[in-house]
């Protein structure tokens, strides 16, 4: 079935109502609510929302459930005003890059994973998801694996967390695998660590594409494997030739696949060129 804003919208409310239920309750889903948690998809495309909290009147045909969700941010606020907003402007700040992916092809990734470390006699120690939306890419982790999962939005962190009780959002050490659908944009990133560095670190934290991947490859394990799905641009784009230098002076290439223009239609409604690249960490490769 093809996508359809409304009834991603709707579900995306349900969803959020369920989770700031259970957390006012103080207690962890059922596996009914997960199955209700587990349709929400994120806000990306769904510029309806940029109109909350503003004089600008709401459609009507997406009125009734947009003051549903301020209801139920209202309620998660506690009565807080300042908290509420701060809900509502970290929805907003997910319109442009909160495109969740399709199972098939996080069910591919994990499979050929899984199959590698198995083949090689590996045990997976560590798994990170980073942009985690509600966790789509948690199952590369293998059964045994300490998972973490990091998520900026607040309150798609919020679903992330009733889901997924078992995985950590808090992120240190390095990872054995990394894997995950990455926003794309200008986006400027904060990361005081990499601007100490300088050089293609500093450089990479002025677009938020480059700075998943040098971070991610910062945190990875030595042999470890990196799994992105991204914009085209990386591979393609001038502009980020330094970041392609700095993986392949960093790693070995495992995988580069051209995906199809059509693979986010029935998830979020748009097209896109995106590649899934896969790196092995290979620190000091001549």
């Amino acid at each position: 079935m093809g996508y359809n804003k409304l009834t991603s919208l709707s579900a995306n409310i349900k969803a959020i109502e369920t989770a700031v239920a259970i957390h006012s309750q103080g207690r962890t889903a059922t596996q009914e609510e997960k199955q209700v948690l587990a349709q929400y998809s994120g806000f990306g495309g769904i510029k309806d929302v940029l109109d909350l909290g503003t004089d600008k009147p709401l459609d009507k045909g997406v009125a009734g459930l947009l003051n549903r969700l301020l209801d139920a941010l209202r309620t998660l606020a506690g009565g807080d005003e300042a908290a509420c907003r701060s809900l509502v402007e970290s929805i907003k700040s997910s319109v442009l890059t909160a495109f969740y992916t399709p199972q098939f092809l996080i069910d591919a990734v994990a499979a050929q994973i899984h199959k590698t470390f198995s083949a090689n006699g590996l045990q997976m120690q560590s798994f990170l998801e980073p942009s985690a939306g509600i966790g789509g890419f948690l199952p590369v982790a293998m059964p045994g694996t300490r998972s973490y999962a990091f998520e900026k939005d607040t309150i798609t962190g919020l679903v992330l967390s009733l889901l997924h009780e078992d995985a950590t959002a808090v992120t240190a050490g390095k990872f054995d695998v990394i894997a995950s659908n990455i926003p794309f944009g200008n986006f400027r990133v904060f990361d005081a660590d990499l601007w100490k560095k300088g050089g293609i670190y500093e450089q990479a934290t002025k677009t938020i594409h480059n700075y998943f991947f040098v971070k991610a490859m910062e945190l990875l394990s030595e042999g470890g494997l990196l799994a992105f799905v991204t914009s085209r641009g990386v591979a393609d784009t001038a502009g980020n030739k330094f970041v392609r230098e700095y993986l392949v002076n960093h790693a070995d290439l495992v995988s580069a696949v051209r995906l199809p223009d059509a693979l986010f239609m029935q998830t979020s409604g748009i097209e896109v060129g995106s590649d899934l690249l896969i790196f092995q960490k290979h620190t000091n490769k001549a």
